[in-house]
């Protein structure tokens, strides 16, 4: 390309169509993002002036290169990659009693495949809310923290996820993930594969109640859409 002229094209498909990045190799370079269904690169061959590639840009140039965008693909109807929740639980069972499906003590915060997210309220010194991840699927891996479970979160296991929020009616407490990072699960086969991130309180709402809060999101890996 005459005048020493470097241009970079970063495209990034989508639905909708493209977002481009151009970047310029030369002083006098400019650099545009758009999103747009046609991008087209005009460059200076004559003059040796100024590359360009915003649309906007008259085609007086001897040298266009366009590139048109393409949609994405979307996912079936009514389904989502992100789940989130905002729940709550009442009252706090007896501490160690989550391990004993003590149902109005715990509540389910999300399903996905042979998972499920499942917050718990337990009482000992002030109360504790946590977030765990249940597996009900033999060969599966887990995540979190430095609690890893590979090829072996197996059907009936129970693993912690999140910080413990700890507090009582006249304290207060709420916990997120500060260093600890997200959860992330998968099915050995990886047909079903998400992270997550769960924040959990203690008595946030007063001392009245509810014990226990849980929010949090987790994102679904969709394993066909590759592009």
């Amino acid at each position: 390309m005459a005048g020493g002229v470097v241009f970079v094209l970063v495209v990034v498909g989508g639905i909708g169509g493209l977002t481009m990045r151009a970047f310029a190799g030369v002083a006098h370079g400019t650099a545009k993002t758009k999103t747009v269904t046609r991008f087209c690169v005009f460059v200076d061959r004559t003059n040796h002036g100024d590359s360009n590639g915003d649309l906007s840009v008259d085609s007086k140039f001897g040298h266009k290169t366009c590139i048109t965008g393409k949609p994405g693909k979307r996912g079936p109807a009514g389904n989502t990659s992100v789940i989130t929740w905002n729940k709550t639980v009442a009252t706090p069972a007896v501490i160690g009693a989550k391990r004993y499906g003590v149902t109005q003590h715990f509540v389910d915060l999300a399903t996905v495949g042979p998972f499920t997210v499942r917050g718990y309220c337990s009482a000992g010194q002030g109360v504790f809310a946590t977030t765990d991840v249940l597996s009900a699927q033999d060969g599966s891996s887990f995540a979190w923290d430095d609690s890893v479970y590979a090829g072996d979160f197996n059907n009936g296991n129970d693993q912690q996820a999140s910080n413990a929020a700890n507090g009582t009616p006249q304290s207060p407490g709420f916990a997120t993930e500060y260093g600890n990072g997200e959860f992330s699960v998968s099915t050995s086969d990886q047909t079903t594969a998400f992270t997550g991130f769960a924040t959990n309180g203690v008595y946030i709402q007063g001392a009245d109640g509810p014990a226990c809060s849980f929010i949090g999101h987790l994102v679904v890996e969709d394993p066909t859409a590759g592009y």
